[in-house]
């Protein structure tokens, strides 16, 4: 009896805390304007449009993460989505809280849908020697994904842990289109990649597995 009165001023002054952070949230980071400017980010540096269903919500553990369900990204002026899916985690600095910029840590994609006709388009436009190279470096984590081509599914259960750097991709694709050289088949996302099924002319292919290491 005489431990409840300690134990309840200690729970008080353990949750304080998470009172604070609480309040910290509502009144100076909402969600929306935090997802605002990725929009605005999606736009300016990747030339891609965002879409999501709100609310834009965060999420606290294991770090601080802004969460999208039904997010996609999109060329402007097209109906059909370049990246759908399930729900977008993105994780930033508690800075983000306070600044007007946001500074991207990670992504995590939960089930993707990837149309590779229209990724083919985004990367031809870094073709223009008078383009700006998307800026974009980032810790990428995907979950059962999916690339379909016109729509129709050409592998399925992807997952993918490791790092991407959108000018490097680019630049990647650019070299394999003039067939230059040092050209790579592979692109260069340094990681962890495993395909569950994947069918190319007829051909099915299933339990893939890829390990790769920075781009030299």
């Amino acid at each position: 009896m005489r431990l409840r009165r300690p134990l309840r001023i200690a729970a008080a002054v353990l949750a304080l805390p998470a009172i604070a952070l609480a309040l910290l949230l509502h009144e100076y980071a909402r969600p929306e304007r935090v997802a605002a400017l990725l929009t605005e980010q999606t736009e300016s540096r990747l030339g891609l449009t965002l879409a999501f269903r709100p609310p834009a919500r965060y999420a606290l553990w294991p770090r601080l993460r802004l969460q999208l369900d039904d997010a996609r990204f999109g060329l402007p002026g097209e109906t059909t989505p370049l990246l759908s899916l399930q729900r977008l985690d993105v994780s930033l600095p508690w800075s983000s809280l306070r600044d007007s910029r946001l500074l991207i840590e990670e992504l995590r994609l939960q089930q993707p849908q990837l149309e590779l006709s229209a990724l083919l388009r985004w990367l031809e436009r870094g073709d223009d020697a008078n383009a700006t190279p998307p800026d974009l470096r980032v810790h990428l984590v995907v979950t059962d994904a999916s690339l379909q081509q016109d729509g129709k599914a050409v592998a399925s259960q992807i997952g993918f842990d490791g790092d991407i750097d959108a000018q490097q991709l680019q630049r990647w694709w650019r070299e394999l289109v003039e067939a230059a050289p040092q050209a790579n088949a592979l692109p260069p996302l340094p990681g962890s990649a495993r395909i569950g099924r994947i069918e190319l002319d007829g051909v099915r292919l299933e339990g893939i597995r890829i390990e790769s290491g920075p781009a030299q």
